[in-house]
């Protein structure tokens, strides 16, 4: 009998995954020397995001590597989340008579992840922790002022490069609408 490779190839992977312990990325159950920032990483008019990584075989550099690459993607999804509801209110603004919700969705989404995109060069690892353990913990901010700003510039990049939008720019009255938008958006996260 004859087994297709692939379906070998996806067993193996779910033997190999079960292996794997679960791991509770929430940050939850430290011990009471944890760091503050750990639980609660906003602080000073910044939005930051904490990742951890537990003890492994690729050592100390590769598990300072994953937290720190946790913390990017839980900040890039808080910051896209920010982006889009500033999107979509500009683009509710500005969208031509023929457009549908399902576009300004997808135009908003789109709109959001170049902002998250953007944002992201601008994070900065300002922390890390080291559990007895030996679990290692990042802390990634971005300033609220610097978020603002990449979103105000990221949504008018896309309203000028979009037809359906570009046609009613003069709108955004030197970026008045983008701003105040950012700023309910930021305002609505924390």
């Amino acid at each position: 009998m004859r087994i297709p490779i692939a379906l070998v190839f996806a067993a193996l992977w779910f033997v190999g995954c079960a292996d794997k312990p679960s791991y509770d990325y929430e940050l939850g159950g430290l011990p009471e020397k944890a760091p503050a920032w750990i639980n609660d990483p906003d602080v000073n008019g910044r939005f930051g995001a904490a990742g951890g990584a537990i003890q492994s075989v690729g050592g100390a550099r590769f598990q300072q590597i994953e937290a720190s690459a946790r913390a990017d993607e839980i900040l890039r999804g808080r910051v896209q989340k920010i982006g889009f509801a500033a999107a979509k209110r500009c683009l509710i603004a500005l969208k031509n008579d023929g457009a549908s919700v399902e576009t300004l969705n997808a135009d908003a989404r789109l709109a959001s992840l170049m902002i998250s995109a953007a944002a992201s060069n601008q994070f900065e690892r300002v922390d890390n922790w080291w559990s007895p353990s030996r679990d290692h913990y990042a802390l990634l901010r971005i300033a609220e002022d610097q978020l603002k700003a990449t979103i105000v510039d990221m949504i008018a990049r896309f309203v000028k490069s979009n037809e359906n939008y570009s046609a009613n720019f003069a709108m955004l009255q030197d970026l008045k609408l983008i701003d105040e938008a950012a700023i309910e958006a930021i305002a609505a996260a924390k």
